[in-house]
């Protein structure tokens, strides 16, 4: 019952956010001309002081490429390390599912995909055979959206996928070792097959879909995004964008889809997207990011017990979104390295959220 009434407040806070104070931060006569404004953290309500420790724990880590802090929708901190600057796009990793995701609500909206429940194997099937598991033909969009395809966890299977020939043709044949839509299972190939069917659905590859009906929008440019190798773009990893474009993500998330008066992603996905799907137990704790759990390719959890959204990629990149404390923190960092030194690395930046950024807050 705890979850349930958790999301119910969850989505009274957005509303409330949404009707008070989405004219306030970035603002222009359209999208195209968003851009950040600066402030001194007092200014917004924070300690100057701890900000600066965050930044300086930054640079002691060493892998930390960036540290961005947004609040009341100004910049109050920002530092780049390794070379980084703040013109310079950095691969976000799996940031790029929830960017996925609000594609997918547009996509919805604009009629090209009818509903979540439609099959999976519909929109493949020259990948369909004789001999397939018939539990297959069960998996939906939803499953999915919400990581519940069936397939084990990409940790064991990530490798072995990425170095086949085709992505989309390994990934169904993929033994099931759940039934589809009963459990999460978190692998990026789930995702790759919804950016194909993005492309299917809309008749435009989905780099060109985000850019007419996101991107441009938000005022955000992509970097690089790979391609894989039936050309359809990787969904749900390996887009490139600088800090501040991925901070854009989650100013718009907060506003509930809406930015510079404009209405970019639905209301109602941004609120369906958000809802804890997973209700895993109350022993989900991730370092600093307690009661995790998992909405549409967004993450959900809580930080010094605020609750919070974020997008998560791996090693350390991060959009990180606190609505009752109107904050956003943005980081990003290196991401060639092993799961083990990943999972330290991305720790140790939610411990400076937790302990120099949350408490910066007055």
């Amino acid at each position: 019952m705890k979850y349930l009434t958790k999301t119910f407040s969850f989505i009274l806070l957005f509303t409330f956010l949404f009707l008070s104070s989405c004219s306030e931060g970035p603002t222009g006569p359209g999208a195209s001309s968003f851009s950040w404004p600066t402030s001194t953290p007092e200014l917004q309500g924070m300690d100057s002081q701890l900000l600066a420790e965050a930044l300086v724990q930054g640079d002691n880590r060493g892998f930390v490429d960036c540290i961005l802090v947004i609040r009341n929708g100004h910049i109050v901190a920002e530092e780049y390390y390794n070379g980084f600057g703040r013109e310079i796009a950095h691969n976000v990793k799996s940031v790029s599912k929830s960017f996925l995701s609000a594609m997918t609500g547009i996509a919805l909206r604009d009629g090209h995909i009818d509903n979540l429940n439609l099959k999976m194997l519909d929109f493949f099937p020259e990948y369909v055979y004789s001999s397939i598991d018939p539990r297959k033909h069960d998996i939906t969009l939803r499953d999915l959206l919400m990581m519940r395809m069936g397939i084990e966890h990409e940790r064991q299977n990530y490798s072995q996928i990425y170095n086949t020939s085709n992505w989309i043709k390994t990934t169904i044949e993929f033994p099931l070792i759940y039934d589809p839509g009963s459990t999460f299972s978190y692998n990026t190939f789930q995702t790759h097959l919804l950016s194909a069917i993005i492309t299917k659905a809309t008749g435009m590859n989905t780099k060109d879909f985000a850019e007419e009906n996101l991107f441009e929008k938000m005022s955000v440019e992509l970097g690089n995004w790979q391609i894989g190798p039936q050309g359809y773009y990787f969904g749900g990893n390996n887009m490139s964008f600088t800090p501040r474009n991925m901070a854009k993500l989650g100013y718009l998330y907060m506003n509930l889809g809406m930015m510079n008066g404009e209405q970019i992603v639905p209301i109602m996905w941004v609120l369906e997207s958000l809802t804890n799907y997973t209700n895993l137990s109350g022993t989900n704790n991730w370092g600093d990011l307690h009661n995790v759990n998992y909405g549409y390719l967004w993450w959900l959890g809580e930080i010094n017990n605020h609750e919070i959204f974020l997008a998560i990629g791996y090693g350390g990149q991060f959009v990180i979104n606190f609505p009752d404390l109107d904050l956003i923190v943005v980081t990003t960092a290196e991401n060639h390295l092993g799961w083990d030194l990943a999972d330290e690395h991305e720790r140790a930046i939610l411990s400076i959220v937790a302990d120099y950024i949350v408490p910066a807050v007055n």
